[in-house]
């Protein structure tokens, strides 16, 4: 499944773990380039 999150904050980046953990396509979206790289 492909799945859009906007907000890398606490809980964007918890979601964002969980649903790539079971093989979806997770992209993030985020203002904030420095939350976005902590993610990666």
């Amino acid at each position: 499944m492909k799945i859009i999150i906007c907000g890398a904050g606490q809980v964007g980046e918890s979601i964002a773990a969980h649903l790539s953990e079971e093989e979806n396509d997770v992209t993030i979206i985020d203002q904030n380039q420095d939350r976005i790289r902590k993610v990666l």
